[in-house]
């Protein structure tokens, strides 16, 4: 069966791309949800994105959302690279923890299945230069956190406990999980 996956981002796709090729992208514009706890807000964007898309196309839709949870604050994209920069500030030195939420709608057969992946990540301190060094590549854009784990980020990582691929926004382990459950086999 078709797996629609409702985002544009490259990564999500390249990733996907790593257990399956028979996947086609169409982007949701669905808004993402602010409300409600961290773990509630990645599961509804995640849900509103697969419903908008599965409203008009059939299949199996994939919905993901990706945010950045250091104590209180959510961190999603950066819109500018101030933000991006004080993003950075804060995750220096500390652990934060990565969110997905996922969301599988089998249209045909109205199926539905959602999870919350959770991976904790330890920043060793950054210092100015490779501060600047990194917001000059421009690589912090369109990135929850304001960093590609899998780029120039990487340096910045001292420890990963959980899921890699989830921090690069679409846990494989989990997916293929929930494919499974959904009446997809890979």
């Amino acid at each position: 069966m078709r797996i629609i996956l409702a985002s544009k981002s490259p990564r999500r796709q390249a990733l996907l791309a790593r257990i399956t090729n028979d996947f086609v992208v169409i982007p949701s514009h669905a808004h993402e949800s602010s409300i409600g706890t961290p773990r509630e807000q990645v599961l509804t964007s995640a849900r509103s994105k697969a419903h908008a898309v599965g409203e008009t196309h059939h299949g199996v839709i994939l919905g993901a959302d990706t945010i950045v949870v250091l104590g209180d604050d959510v961190m999603g994209k950066p819109r500018t690279r101030s933000d991006a920069e004080s993003m950075l500030r804060a995750l220096s030195g500390h652990s934060h923890t990565v969110l997905t939420g996922l969301h599988l709608w089998n249209t045909t057969q109205n199926i539905e299945r959602e999870w919350c992946a959770e991976t904790r990540v330890r920043f060793r301190e950054i210092t100015e230069e490779e501060m600047q060094w990194y917001l000059d590549s421009g690589e912090y854009s369109d990135k929850a956190g304001a960093y590609a784990v899998q780029g120039r980020a990487a340096i910045f990582v001292a420890s990963i406990h959980g899921e890699y691929t989830n921090v690069m926004g679409l846990p494989l382990c989990e997916l293929s999980r929930l494919l499974r459950e959904v009446g997809v086999t890979l």
